[in-house]
């Protein structure tokens, strides 16, 4: 057999290097097989992966022959390499809302961008614009971040709590800034340039969500009967956009306030 259709999601477990990282993957596991289900496992591919998570562009490299270039964010140099299970990754440093990203126009046929536009505080349609000039003309970016609207947080309102997912204060800047709805996502990469190809969302930050089956059920037939809209309540949204054009609306007013349009 190929050892590459042999490898699963969960050889990731075994690239944990503390308790704490393996608690981590465990919780993130599901999220990971998803993301995994969508990058194309065919031809190869010039690849961007920002927030890379070692272990996840680990098991990757595993099962596509794609070339990968890596992203993370520390003080200090503009590059480093960090050498993982007997191989190197070199990881670029640059801020993804705030820096040009070094890489020339067109450079790449995909993006990856998981878990990162929730932790963005400033401004996501820097990050959003950065994406499409990288892009080759349809390229793809496959995004993952929380559901601001899924069943989970809508039960925490009718319980009278925040609806956020990761709402603690951790005294550094790795927090949610701010996490959004399917709607919303579609509409931001639609401002810049994209064109949403695919997009569903699913329970799966939490391994015991099963038990959670009950009261979901409850609250859909609830949200049905108001008429309300039940479609993408699962925890995690999950898209593929294709780059159509360039950014048509660099401050889309219904994520910015106070901008000055005339210099975006």
């Amino acid at each position: 057999m190929d050892n590459k259709k042999s490898l699963s999601i969960r050889n990731i477990l075994t690239y944990a290097d503390s308790t704490e990282g393996k608690k981590y993957i465990e919780k993130h596991l599901h999220r990971y097989r998803e993301t995994v289900k969508l990058i194309p496992k065919k031809g190869r591919l010039s690849v961007l992966d920002i927030g890379t998570f070692i272990p996840l562009a680990f098991f990757l490299k595993k099962i596509t022959k794609h070339k990968y270039t890596y992203h993370g964010i520390w003080k200090g140099e503009k590059k480093k390499k960090i050498k993982f299970k007997n191989q190197i990754f070199e990881l670029y440093n640059f801020d993804a809302e705030k820096d040009k990203y070094p890489f020339s126009d067109r450079s790449f046929d995909l993006v990856i961008c998981c878990e990162v536009l929730e932790h963005l505080g400033l401004d996501p349609m820097s990050m959003i614009g950065e994406c499409n000039r990288i892009l080759k003309h349809n390229g793809v970016l496959l995004l993952t971040t929380p559901n601001a609207t899924s069943l989970r947080n809508v039960l925490k309102i009718l319980l009278g709590y925040s609806p956020y997912f990761y709402p603690s204060f951790t005294l550094s800047t790795d927090r949610h800034n701010r996490e959004y709805a399917p709607r919303e996502i579609e509409h931001l990469l639609m401002e810049g340039g994209f064109r949403v190809e695919k997009m569903f969302t699913k329970d799966v930050y939490f391994p015991e969500k099963l038990k959670f089956n009950g009261v979901k059920i409850l609250i859909k037939s609830i949200l049905r009967g108001m008429q309300l809209f039940s479609k993408f309540r699962g925890d995690c949204i999950f898209v593929i956009a294709k780059k159509i054009g360039g950014i048509k609306n660099r401050y889309p007013v219904e994520f910015y306030d106070n901008i000055d349009h005339r210099n975006s």
